[in-house]
């Protein structure tokens, strides 16, 4: 009884709830739209209603603020805030659209590509492989860059006067440091973020092959994250996955009565094709049980107890 409770909660939930979230979000618009968004914002999520009805299916005033700072070439700081503000709120909600979810990291890339270029740091990167390498070498090469540069061009500059020409490269090395920890704080700030809704996604249970279908976008979309920087170390990739695959696989395992035989059939053929992203990455942890194996348990138990329930073998 308790599962088949939480799967017409699950259909509810996303169908009651992401009406609210359009009706709340058309009767706003009007009034966000110009120079008084910001102001209006503050009163808007002050209301308890936000986070509970608006937020879990509606993810456009993130993605609003995130367009104001690129456009208006606001600085890391204000990016880093307004991440820290939605996770807080999302901390209040209940339950998070996957649907709603993955059309806001699709946007993602372009809205936060351009606070992880290294504005600064490029000038002395001489390989483009050094953009795609742990912070700490990275900054050990730029760093051998900035010596070398310096000192070739600007020997005459340093025989002249020693103390003034160190304190200007040390000034450059700092800059650099600023650059590349301030862009590792919003990674991690992005990341508890990601965490936070993950953890918190439920499907349309009567999508029944979709939710599968949703779930593998997630994982290219997070995926994609990392070609651009956003994501720099396939550990936070796979720490994601994990997150995102425990909750499926809860939703798999509280719904199950109400899937058909097709759609176990999908997972298991996708299985099979060796194709899914979601298993690609080498696993962190070798005493624990494995992505793929966690799945496959979890479509087996889910599956039997579909078929007990459909033969009238079991009550739920």
């Amino acid at each position: 009884m308790a599962h088949r409770f939480m799967s017409v909660f699950f259909l509810c939930t996303l169908f009651i709830h992401s009406i609210n979230a359009d009706s709340f979000q058309a009767k706003h618009t009007k009034v966000n739209s110009g120079n008084n968004l910001l102001e209006s914002l503050r009163h808007e999520f002050k209301n308890p209603y936000y986070c509970k009805e608006v937020l879990p299916n509606n993810f456009s005033y993130f993605t609003e603020l995130l367009k104001i700072g690129k456009s208006t070439n606001h600085s890391p700081t204000y990016l880093r805030s307004v991440i820290k503000l939605f996770s807080n709120m999302l901390k209040r909600s209940e339950y998070v659209n996957a649907y709603a979810f993955s059309d806001l990291i699709e946007t993602l890339p372009t809205a936060l590509h351009p606070y992880f270029t290294f504005n600064i740091t490029r000038t002395y990167i001489p390989h483009q492989a050094l953009y795609d390498a742990d912070m700490f070498d990275r900054f050990k090469a730029t760093v051998n860059n900035v010596l070398i540069v310096k000192f070739s061009s600007e020997y005459d500059s340093f025989k002249k006067d020693p103390a003034q020409f160190l304190e200007h490269i040390s000034g450059e090395i700092v800059t650099i440091v600023q650059e590349e920890v301030t862009r590792e704080q919003l990674r991690q700030e992005l990341i508890r973020f990601f965490e936070i809704a993950l953890s918190k996604l439920i499907w349309n249970v009567t999508d029944q092959d979709k939710t599968w279908t949703i779930t593998k976008k997630i994982t290219d979309q997070l995926a994609t994250l990392l070609e651009y920087n956003i994501l720099e170390d396939t550990n936070d990739l796979d720490d994601l996955y994990w997150t995102l695959l425990n909750r499926y696989c809860y939703f798999i395992q509280i719904t199950a009565t109400d899937m058909n035989e097709s759609f176990f059939k999908t997972i298991k053929k996708d299985i099979v094709s060796n194709k899914l992203i979601l298993f690609e990455l080498e696993e962190q942890d070798y005493i624990v049980e494995t992505k793929l194996s966690y799945l496959q348990r979890t479509l087996i138990e889910a599956e039997a107890q579909s078929r007990a329930y459909n033969y009238g073998l079991t009550r739920v």
